[in-house]
This record gives C-alpha cells, structure tokens and sequence, in this order.
C-alpha cells in the first residue's frame, strides 16, 4: 500500500489527475472497478456494443436480451457496462470531488466576490466563508460578519488559505448536498436503505426507518472497509512476489529466446555442412564411376579399332595375292592364310558385358521433411511448479515423421445440396460418413433421414426406419468394417445400425440418455459420446454389448468434457472429442486419460468459437469444423496448428461434419445441406 500522505500533500499530488486526460479532474465520477475518471473523459473512450449472449459473466446485470455500451477502464482494463444514463449516471466521487475544490481555493487565481456579482460587479476576493463557501471581497466581509445569521460563520483572508492554513478546516465544512433536493445538504443515514439523507427526504420515504447521523453510522461500514484493506494487504506480497517472478520468467523467455535462436542457427549451418559434403561424396561417386566407365569404353574402342585396321591390312593383302598372285606364291603361304583366317573368324569381339546406367533420385523435399531435419520447438505449456518430464501434454499422440504437402488452396472438386423427396423442412446435415464405394452418408437431423448420395452427389437411397425401428431425432453416423451404417438417436436415446438400403439390423440401448457424436476405431468397435451424462461408451459391433465406458478425466481424476458433439479415433485409437462449450479438442488414450487439449475461445490462431464435426486422414492430419468462425482447421498429428485449411473466403459456411472419401478427398457439410468435396494434398 501506499505510504500514507498529509492532507497537504495529497491534494499536491497526481492524485487529483485523471488517468485517462491526465489532467485535473472535472466532474469525477467513480467506476464499479472503484477507478475514477472526469465524465467527459468516460464519453471519450472507446465505446463497443454488447448484449447479454456476447456477456455471460454480466449477464445478471444486463435485462434479457438488452443491447448496452460497454468500454474497457484504462486503468486496469476491466469491462464497464455503460449505465442507461450514460456517464452521468455513474456516481460522482464526492470524495476527489471535494478535494478538488480544495485545490480551487488553493491555487485559483483572480477569485472573485460571489456577492458583488449579483449587483452586476467583478470585484477580486480576498477571503472565504467556511460555512457558506462563499468568495467575498473586503466590505461583504464585514457585512458578512455583521448580519445575525451569519455573524459566528468563520471567514479566513485567502492569503491565508492558499498558504494551506485552513485546509483542515475546509475539509471539515465540505458537505454533499442531495440529488433530489438540490438547495438540501445531506445530513444522515438510513441504515435500512444504506443510503444518505437531507431532512426533505426524511419526511417521505424513510419516515419509519431508522434514521442516524454519520458519526454513528460510520463505525459500521469503517470496520468493514478496513477489514478489506488488511485483507489486500496481506495479498500484496504474494502479489509483488509473483510480479518479481513474471519478471524473472520474462528475462528466462528472453535468454531462452536468443539461445534457441543460436541453437536453429547452429543446426541449420549444421545440415548445410552435412549436405555439402554428402553433395561432394555424391559429386565424386559420379566422378569416378562415369570416369571408370568411360576408361574402360576406350580402350575397348582403342582395341578394336587396331583390331579394325589389322583387319582391313589383311583383307586388302589377301584380296591382292588372289587377284595377282602366282599359284605358287598363294600355295607357300596357305598354312599361315588359312590359320589367321580360321582365327578372325572365330574370335569374339571384345565389347561391353553391360552399360552403366547412373542416376540421381531426389529425396523428398517437403517443408515438413525440412522441418524433420531441422528440428522442431517442444512448444508445450505446462503447469507452474510441476515437473516438466510429467507434464508433457501430447506425448502420446502420433506423430509423422514425413507428412505429404497440403496444397495452400485448396482444389474445390464439386459440391451437391443433400435434398432427399417430400422435405417438410430445412435439410440440418449434422451427421457425414463415408462408405467403402466412397458413397456419402448424411444425417438430416431435422427431417429425421438417412440420406445415401453416390460420389457425385446423386441421390442413391433414403430412409427413416419403420415401427419400432423408426427414427426419432439422428444425429451423427458412422459406417462400420461390415459397410452397414450405425447413427445416434438422442430422442429415443439410442444407437440404430441399418444396411445401406434402410433395412434395420440392431439397436443399441439403455446406456445412452442424450447420444451425439459415433464413430469406430481400429478394432471396428462403436464409440458414442454422450453429452448429458458427459462420457464415451465402447460397444461391441456385433450385439451393442457394452465393452467399456471413458469418463473422460483429467490429471486429476476430474471429468472434463462440458458439451460434447463428435468424435473420432486416430490410428493409435487415441480419441479426439469436440467440446462445443469449452470450447476445444480434448484428446484420450483409450483408458479415458486426457493427453492433450488444442484451442481456447477466440478468433484467432489456436482459437475456435464453436467446435462442430472433426476426422483424422490416414496421415494423422486432424480436421475440426469450427462452426461459428466459418473456417476449418487442419492440426498436425501432434495437435499443433498446421493452418486454417478453408475459410470465408472459400465461400464456407457454418460447417457442420467433415470426412475423408475412400481416394483421400476432404468432404464438408454446411448448414442448410450443402456438401463440399476438395483436393487437399
């Protein structure tokens, strides 16, 4: 806490200054964050519509449905609700109020006499009425001082004042008039309606309640007050002990900061070394190899064509002898012609037994790939005094060491509206699955459908279910190893397994009070999430027999999922659950232990304002439809943010479900039934 000033001092201060204007307060009035600013100053900041959806925190002190003002106090940043009144209506802070009168008298330059201003007269004042609080120059002084009414008031010389004589004395001659009776000064307390009084309000409302004055009614609210104080500060310690370690954590931040960036910088000139030198080693295997290649063609080339010369010698000599020879002369040398002869004609050429055939086979040169080589930052956050190596959030789930490139824009393939026959209402697509002929299977929640499109968007088959096994309200629907489909019921609080021609098979019940979100994992059995009891079931895909129950618990053995939607397993069966009113993506192992958590509410990066549909691609990509901000969201398989894969400007609309089809497209429903098929990689 401060250290406590004089009377003289404080007024002195920059306590008397506003915040916002920085200047001497004009009009003070007092926020609910007990932070004061001149009302004039109020008017000026920057203001923002709200209502009680956008505010739910406030939402006892908003009239339902009510648009108001709100600003953020530029003190301490906290939201203020702009009373019906306006700034006006805030209370004034009688207190600073007062002191600034005070400072007035002080330092007020050419102060002049109230009472020669009624005759139409400026005249300087050189004194001032403590009780009347009036300025009066030196003849309405004496007649001030020589009227029976007002002989005993105390009249100090203003030199005297602004010299801070009589500041005490001001201080206690200040009194707070009444709203209501404005020519009234208030004068007590009713402590039933905790609120100050002047004699005219006495007589009306408060005529039968107990009426004291302040003095009395003081030591009530002082005691309390004061306990509140000692209660602050005996939390300013810790306060300042945790400002002293934010600071430290903020130095640490920065050393680590420069460190790491030495540490990228190291390994990247690291790699350009080890790529260098695996280049030369490369450069110089071609080299030899092609050398010791063409070494070798040459001197067959240089033996053969000596062979080839020797040849023609002998061709030309022999043509000549039996053309011009002597009989004797051919028949003297017969041995040696018919020995080379024979010899030429069985000898085999000396040629090559097999051609060099050299090439070079890039490797993958993806960002990811880089990313591998380089390194990546163990960016987790961990608990506050926790041990590291027990806080990994995230260690378990799968990671891919060289992931295929996601194009920057995604290739829009085709799109289809989900419309069925005889509609009564709007096609509400909440449920997409995808079947082994890369048939789409959607849920029309709305009109009570399942819905069976080809690749293309024509419509193949729909149905509702008959009798006992008719439809009540689908929501989410999964296609199981058998290629029959399985969806949730939550009105008849059940799972439905059909064939893809509408023929029931199996209903799963008696564990379910408010089903959503179905799926399987890589064992084939159902996994259901349940949103009213706040829990996944495992079943049994044969007979819906129940395998095993996920509360969903946090390190602390507490459950944590709020407002499940849907689910989905990756390929090590962790599963991964949207929790629209979190709002995030709560990742478990199958025991149900929560490993990893992505998103907070926002716009922004890393933020997601309602969490809808989500799938996994047989690369560990993650897709999360967030309906609200119009977007999807690709996650790396380590959860960490990869991009936004669609948006506005892709024409997305309150996305809904999302799938991957049999040849690796991404597929999108959107409210009002709209699918959308992309390329993505």
């Amino acid at each position: 806490m401060d250290v406590e000033e004089t009377l003289a001092e404080l007024v002195e201060s920059n306590f008397l200054k506003c915040s916002s204007c920085c200047h001497d307060y004009q009009n003070p009035r007092l926020l609910p964050c007990l932070h004061s600013l001149c009302a004039e100053c109020i008017q000026k900041l920057p203001h923002q519509i709200s209502s009680q959806s956008e505010n739910q925190e406030s939402k006892d002190n908003i009239p339902n449905g009510k648009v108001l003002e709100q600003f953020a106090c530029p003190i301490c940043l906290s939201s203020i609700f702009l009373p019906d009144g306006g700034e006006s209506a805030f209370q004034s802070n009688a207190f600073l109020l007062d002191l600034c009168k005070l400072y007035k008298y002080k330092h007020d330059s050419g102060r002049h006499c109230d009472y020669c201003q009624y005759a139409g007269k400026t005249v300087d004042a050189v004194s001032l009425c403590l009780n009347c609080h009036d300025d009066m120059c030196g003849n309405c002084q004496e007649a001030h001082q020589k009227t029976k009414i007002t002989r005993t008031h105390q009249v100090v010389p203003y030199e005297q004042v602004k010299n801070g004589l009589y500041d005490h004395d001001i201080r206690q001659n200040q009194k707070l008039k009444c709203e209501e009776h404005e020519d009234s000064y208030l004068t007590s307390f009713c402590t039933d309606c905790e609120m100050l009084l002047c004699p005219e309000c006495q007589t009306s409302a408060h005529v039968s309640h107990n009426i004291v004055d302040f003095e009395n009614a003081l030591p009530k609210y002082s005691k309390q007050i004061k306990g509140l104080i000692s209660s602050i500060k005996t939390r300013l310690p810790s306060i300042q002990n945790y400002c002293e370690f934010l600071e430290k954590y903020s130095e640490n931040l920065d050393q680590t900061k420069e460190q790491l960036l030495t540490d990228t910088q190291s390994q990247a000139e690291s790699l350009h070394r080890m790529i260098d030198e695996c280049k030369d080693k490369l450069q110089q295997e071609i080299k030899e190899s092609c050398e010791a290649e063409m070494n070798q063609a040459k001197d067959k080339l240089k033996n053969l064509q000596i062979a080839s010369t020797s040849l023609h010698n002998n061709a030309h000599f022999l043509n000549q002898l039996m053309a011009h020879g002597k009989p004797e002369e051919v028949l003297v040398m017969h041995r040696e012609i018919t020995s080379r002869l024979t010899q030429l004609i069985k000898m085999q050429m000396d040629g090559l037994t097999a051609k060099l055939r050299i090439g070079f086979i890039p490797g993958a040169n993806t960002e990811q790939n880089v990313q591998t080589l380089l390194g990546k930052l163990s960016n987790d956050m961990i608990p506050v005094g926790k041990s590291e190596s027990n806080q990994l959030a995230g260690s378990e789930l799968r990671i891919t060491s060289v992931l295929p490139n996601v194009k920057s824009t995604p290739e829009f393939l085709l799109s289809f509206d989900s419309e069925g026959t005889d509609e009564s209402r709007d096609i509400w697509p909440t449920g997409m699955a995808i079947t082994k002929k890369d048939n789409v299977v959607i849920v029309d929640r709305d009109n009570k459908k399942i819905k069976v499109f080809d690749s293309v968007g024509k419509l193949l088959k729909e149905f509702t279910g008959q009798n006992d096994n008719k439809i009540g309200i689908p929501f989410d629907v999964t296609v199981l190893e058998n290629d029959t489909i399985a969806l949730t019921d939550y009105e008849k609080e059940n799972v439905k397994v059909f064939t893809q021609d509408g023929n029931h098979l199996l209903t799963i019940s008696g564990f379910f009070k408010h089903p959503r979100g179905i799926t399987t994992n890589s064992k084939g059995e159902i996994l259901v999430v349940d949103c009213r009891q706040q829990r996944i079931t495992v079943h049994d895909p044969k007979n819906g027999n129940l395998i095993k129950t996920i509360d969903g618990l946090d390190k602390k053995g507490n459950r944590i999922l709020v407002d499940p939607y849907y689910i989905t397993t990756t390929h090590e069966d962790n599963i991964l659950v949207t929790d629209t009113a979190a709002p995030n993506i709560k990742v478990f192992n199958m025991e149900g232990r929560l490993i990893a958590e992505y998103g907070t509410y926002g716009v922004k990066e890393q933020q997601i304002l309602q969490p809808f549909g989500i799938c996994v691609d047989d690369y560990g990509y993650i897709f999360v439809a967030d309906n609200q901000n119009h977007r999807i969201h690709l996650l790396n398989p380590d959860g960490k943010l990869n991009k936004f894969l669609l948006t506005k400007s892709n024409s997305i609309w309150h996305p809904m479900a999302v799938n991957i089809s049999k040849k690796g497209f991404f597929l999108v429903s959107e409210a009002l039934g709209k699918v959308r098929l992309y390329k993505y990689l």
